[in-house]
């Protein structure tokens, strides 16, 4: 089944389940949860204007870390090409674009993410689960605040791919060479890293919590090693990806505190605590 056929598929049960969501949940939830959802997006797009001495230190540790990164793109690529037949290379191949079958490096993607969050948050409010319905808002708020951060940078600057130069420092300002020059950044890391983040920081997982964030590598080094992206593009965007799903996660946190009121701290606390529970169904429907 192709890419095309699933997002096909994904949409039809989204437009079927629209219906029996408007028939289960008021209009006013649904506003606010588009509210919501939009202010969270927004507020990640608008955060450099509100950064403070204190976020100064953590983006300069991580303009160091990607500066630091840019010095080991050439000898990675060069690594990846000599080593197809590595068992690291094996283990991530169900996630290449060279992979026979499905492409599962394609869940870093709007292409599934949209509508498989979308299908979480139907179900979330059908089954009148909120904390499921809030799993597939932040999600999709994360891969559109990755959107918006990736189509500014696509157009501002132009980095030659892997697989088209040997020079990762083959640069243009602005971008002028189409999608072949749109290395700059990892959007397939980004994407799956907001979602990782937003869950593993909205959500306790326990001892699972590690592999949201593997899943996600996973994916980056998949389009490292198909030569889509230098090591530095694939570090700059798990780092964008991360702060985006952590933003989301404490703007959902901080709704459902204030929910309480100011006085019952013990109701505040309790509200909070059952938040991070790992949502799930409880099928209880209302006619």
């Amino acid at each position: 089944m192709t890419r095309r056929h699933i997002c096909f598929v994904l949409t039809a049960l989204l437009a079927t389940a629209s219906s029996e969501l408007g028939a289960q949940v008021g209009l006013q939830t649904v506003r606010d949860d588009i509210a919501h959802t939009s202010g969270d997006v927004w507020s990640v797009w608008t955060s450099p204007a509100r950064m403070s001495r204190h976020d100064w230190v953590p983006a300069g540790i991580a303009v160091g870390a990607v500066a630091l990164t840019t010095q080991v793109d050439s000898i990675t690529r060069v690594w990846m090409i000599a080593h197809e037949r590595s068992a690291l290379l094996r283990v991530i191949s169900p996630l290449r674009d060279s992979s026979t079958t499905i492409h599962v490096g394609s869940m870093g993607t709007g292409y599934y993410l949209l509508p498989i969050t979308g299908a979480v948050y139907i179900a979330g409010r059908v089954s009148h689960s909120s904390g499921l319905a809030d799993a597939g808002l932040g999600c999709m708020a994360g891969d559109l605040s990755s959107l918006g951060i990736r189509e500014v940078a696509y157009h501002a600057v132009g980095r030659g791919r892997p697989r088209i130069t040997s020079d990762p420092f083959n640069i243009s300002v602005p971008e002028s060479g189409g999608w072949l020059w749109h290395s700059f950044f990892s959007g397939h890391i980004a994407n799956s890293m907001a979602c990782a983040s937003f869950l593993s920081h909205r959500y306790s997982f326990g001892v699972a919590e590690a592999l949201p964030y593997a899943f996600s590598a996973a994916i980056g080094l998949g389009r490292m090693a198909d030569g889509e992206h230098w090591a530095s593009d694939t570090m700059i965007g798990g780092i964008i990806g991360y702060t985006i799903g952590r933003a989301i996660a404490s703007r959902q946190l901080a709704r459902i505190a204030r929910s309480t009121t100011p006085s019952d701290t013990s109701a505040s606390a309790q509200a909070q605590r059952s938040a991070k529970v790992w949502p799930v169904f409880s099928w209880t429907i209302r006619f």
